[in-house]
């Protein structure tokens, strides 16, 4: 996602009503400002550069992988919710819930990062889906519990958590599933924004370097920045709980 395409998120950073916008602001007074402040907004504003949805990388991934779009998402709210950070007691990491082993094998770097781990999980079910002459079911167990598996007992292995595992995907397939409203931030983005963290804990403390200013504009786009990261996590936390009481009420 460019810059200018994150900076509509917020009516502020855009300028609406005939406002200036924060990076209007910081175009204007950054051949002014000191060394240090630059080094906190670039932090800052590299950040943001990276944010971007995952609806935006899933529709992506899937015209990359030629693959369905509402299927691909179905294994990414299968395995995690769409947790970027979730781990399972197994060890798999992150959206597309990858296997350290398989993740390297996919040439996925940091399984942690959204838009690496989908990409990652992309390759690896169309490659299944290859191998299975297109067959979801097949691919789906292969995902969940090995090709190896899938031969041994010549299609859907008899695990309950496998068939279950299946079943779900292909419902959830079903389903029109817009993630726009789940931003990310890449690997790049969680440097740059832990390094402008640093920055502002450096000021709170009183232990900074001389002369480093922290100015209105500053705040504003740290205030935007943790804005983007909590709506983040409001959002998988959403979509975690929706999942948690689907499954409830299939008990009751």
């Amino acid at each position: 996602m460019e810059f200018n395409q994150t900076a509509r998120l917020n009516p502020y950073l855009s300028g609406a009503g005939g406002q200036q916008g924060i990076h209007t602001v910081y175009d204007s007074n950054a051949a002014s400002a000191g060394t240090k402040s630059a080094s906190f907004q670039d932090s800052v504003k590299n950040a943001l550069k990276t944010t971007e949805s995952m609806e935006s990388i899933f529709q992506e991934a899937a015209q990359l992988y030629g693959l369905d779009v509402n299927f691909l998402k179905a294994i990414g709210k299968a395995e995690s919710g769409f947790n970027s950070q979730a781990v399972s007691s197994a060890g798999a990491q992150g959206v597309m819930q990858l296997m350290p082993a398989t993740a390297r094998s996919l040439g996925v770097e940091d399984s942690f990062d959204a838009r690496s781990n989908i990409m990652g999980g992309a390759k690896y079910i169309a490659g299944l889906l290859e191998r299975y002459q297109g067959n979801k079911a097949l691919a789906l167990s292969a995902y969940n519990a090995g090709s190896g598996n899938v031969e041994k007992y010549g299609g859907i292995p008899p695990f309950k958590e496998t068939q279950n595992y299946v079943q779900k995907v292909l419902s959830y397939a079903g389903e029109d599933m817009d993630l726009s409203g789940i931003l990310t931030t890449g690997a790049a983005g969680g440097s740059a924004y832990q390094s402008a963290v640093d920055l502002l804990s450096q000021l709170a403390a009183g232990t900074g370097s001389m002369g480093l200013a922290f100015s209105q504009e500053d705040a504003q786009y740290m205030v935007e920045l943790m804005r983007l990261k909590m709506e983040t996590m409001f959002n998988s936390q959403v979509l975690s709980d929706e999942e948690e009481s689907g499954a409830v009420d299939s008990l009751i």
